[in-house]
């Protein structure tokens, strides 16, 4: 279930979700290679324009991971729309309650429990606060020359980054490693559910993106999606949500794909 501005509503097909709240939307698309969407959305949204978006990716090694994907998303952005905590402490305990809802749907030891990355946000008219668990991503969207610069907002809990951290490897190498996109942090069995957190005052205009490997796999350089996504926020967060997602498709389009845009100033 989705909560769309406080109104429980059934999504339609899951090979292709989209959702329009004016200043949040986002589009969920199975892709052109997978039988079965397992990424999951949610977005809410308060009277102030106080926004709440959730994006998960089921691991696809576990079973049921679209289950796992869309337990999380809803039960995250149920703590963030409801709870009165300050923004870093209410994302914490979004995150918490994503892991223990989805660890629930599997045996505990079971070490193909249904389990999934999640990415989520908190964005106020002062500023977004973020929360991540795996290689789900975040990104700050701005202009060239912008007073707030585009850039990536999460670090991946992978294994190429941990090689990198450790100096062990540099970027080059580690990237090349088969073992390169492995999450070393997930919700479910065996994960974690401490989330990351980090809160961005934004000094200018622009855009918060939050999405998938199934688009940042394609594009990964937020200077380069925002020269994607901008030009069509002159029509809405949805057309921006949509470019992207045709960029992911029209490049192959080898992995499910989910893209939530929230629009700044």
């Amino acid at each position: 279930m989705l909560l769309l501005g406080g109104v429980m509503a059934e999504p339609g097909s899951a090979e292709r979700i989209e959702t329009d709240l004016d200043v949040v939307a986002g589009v969920t698309d199975r892709g052109l290679s997978h039988d079965r969407n397992e990424d999951a959305m949610a977005l809410g949204r308060w009277p102030d324009g106080t926004v709440a978006a959730v994006v998960c990716d089921g691991v696809s090694t576990s079973l049921t991971p679209q289950h796992a994907s869309r337990t999380a998303a809803d039960t995250a952005l149920d703590v963030l729309l409801t709870s009165s905590e300050p923004p870093e402490d209410r994302m914490r305990s979004a995150v918490l309650a994503a892991g223990s809802a989805v660890a629930a749907l599997g045996r505990a030891g079971d070490p193909h429990a249904p389990s999934c990355t999640l990415v989520c946000a908190l964005a106020r008219a002062d500023g977004t606060t973020v929360g991540w668990i795996g290689d789900s991503r975040a990104y700050w969207l701005s202009a060239p020359g912008a007073a707030e610069p585009a850039r990536a907002l999460t670090t991946d809990h992978s294994w190429a980054v941990q090689m990198v951290a450790a100096g062990v490897l540099d970027e080059a190498a580690a990237a090349r490693d088969p073992r390169a996109h492995a999450i070393t942090r997930w919700l479910g069995a065996g994960g974690s559910s401490e989330a990351e957190v980090v809160t961005l005052h934004p000094a200018g205009p622009g855009a918060l993106l939050l999405c998938t490997d199934g688009l940042w796999n394609y594009l990964s350089e937020a200077a380069a999606l925002a020269a994607v996504a901008l030009p069509a926020l002159a029509d809405g967060p949805i057309a921006a949500a949509r470019a992207l997602t045709a960029l992911a498709l029209d490049s192959g389009g080898r992995d499910n794909v989910t893209v939530v845009v929230v629009p700044f100033g």
